[in-house]
């Protein structure tokens, strides 16, 4: 190693402390990426406004109402899909406490993610190793990893404002990349 290349891995653990803004924005993001209307449901959508539209130029007198209700029927479906789910989420998420993370410290090392935190007068010690973690995902404002350890789920949202010498997210993305593939998208 030369002076250049700088140690990948962690000799300091930095300090973990996410903000309830941060989690929420955290949870609302992994909602938003599993709420996509899908190809079959835009497609049904196109057929119905389409016919809806060619039965309001073609058919006379009351015979239109139906295609006014279909067409009707379709924007509203849209836009409850589209803000209203996410209206009733925020406000769903906002009824449940956050977890309160303070007093963590993590790390990188060769083996996974490393976390320390003090209980009481001594200081436990836990790992996350790479192949424990199952899916990953990248986006601007923080990584998210999930992982299994001992049959007992979890994650870490980790903020970009944490990517430091002492905390390496390339490093990170590098054996996720190894170990897990590529990120999944939001």
């Amino acid at each position: 190693m030369t002076a250049k290349n700088l140690y990948a891995y962690t000799l300091q653990p930095v300090s973990y402390e996410i903000s309830e803004a941060e989690q929420r924005h955290a949870q609302l993001t992994i909602w938003r990426s599993t709420n996509k209307i899908g190809m079959k449901a835009w497609a049904i959508m196109g057929v119905v406004t389409l016919l809806s539209i060619l039965g309001i130029v073609l058919l006379k007198n009351y015979s239109t109402i139906f295609c006014w209700v279909a067409l009707v029927s379709v924007v509203t479906y849209y836009l409850v899909r589209r803000f209203g789910l996410e209206w009733y989420v925020k406000r769903k998420m906002n009824e449940f406490p956050v977890q309160d993370i303070a007093g963590i410290r993590l790390g990188v090392q060769p083996h996974g993610i490393v976390m320390r935190q003090k209980m009481g007068l001594q200081e436990g010690v836990g790992s996350v190793g790479w192949k424990d973690i199952y899916e990953w995902y990248n986006t601007p404002e923080f990584l998210l990893v999930n992982f299994k350890v001992k049959d007992q789920q979890g994650a870490y949202i980790l903020p970009k404002r944490l990517d430091s010498k002492n905390f390496s997210f390339n490093t990170i993305r590098k054996h996720l990349k190894e170990t897990v593939g590529e990120a999944k998208s939001i």
